[in-house]
């Protein structure tokens, strides 16, 4: 477009129809937005990743399904060294690892979920051993192998769990990778969380 066409009629510029400013608008919102939708994908991305921990993977159940589990089996042996004055500092403190496990869960923070869950399986062993260094009646017997067996099942399930595999892929294959890796470094972009 020719000067002329880009002024008006009362002899002002029509900055909208100047070439120039139309190439530097469009230079803007491309430095702008493409920065901007690059981030956005690879953030939702990383999300989905990190979202299979809790819906699972392939069909399979979900990690946080399993610590749920294991949460269930924690209560149950809660109730059994409830029962025990020589087991009290030992319930106590699973009682108190079991609800910073159900906050993380809730929460949703997997880093904190993981330092939960250790938590809660030194305390879950530590409450075990101490049941079993006492008489316990033929009840609480069978109630704490039932518990303990539910602990150990779900807690087997978690470290056989493929999450921390498909972290590690989409790490090597896609975040690793011009251009994820960029945007990673530059726009701030985590890579996912491993469950460990």
């Amino acid at each position: 477009m020719s000067g002329a066409q880009a002024k008006k009629a009362d002899g002002s510029r029509n900055i909208l129809l100047d070439r120039r400013v139309a190439a530097g608008v469009l230079a803007l919102v491309v430095l702008v937005f493409t920065p901007l939708g690059a981030r956005m994908s690879l953030k939702r991305a990383v999300r989905d990743v990190e979202e299979q921990f809790f819906t699972g993977i392939g069909g399979r159940g979900s990690v946080s399904d399993f610590l749920s589990d294991s949460v269930d089996a924690a209560l149950g042996l809660i109730s059994v060294g409830a029962g025990y004055e020589a087991a009290g500092d030992e319930t106590g403190e699973l009682r108190v690892d079991r609800g910073l496990l159900l906050d993380a869960l809730e929460d949703g923070d997997i880093s904190e979920i993981a330092t939960a869950n250790a938590l809660v399986v030194r305390s879950f062993n530590a409450l075990k051993d101490a049941l079993l260094s006492l008489p316990l009646t033929d009840d609480d017997a069978m109630s704490v192998d039932y518990y303990v067996s539910s602990f150990e099942g779900a807690q087997g399930a978690v470290s056989h769990s493929t999450y921390n595999e498909a972290v590690a892929e989409f790490i090597a294959d896609t975040y690793r990778r011009f251009p994820a890796k960029l945007i990673g470094s530059v726009l701030g972009v985590d890579p996912p969380r491993s469950f460990s």
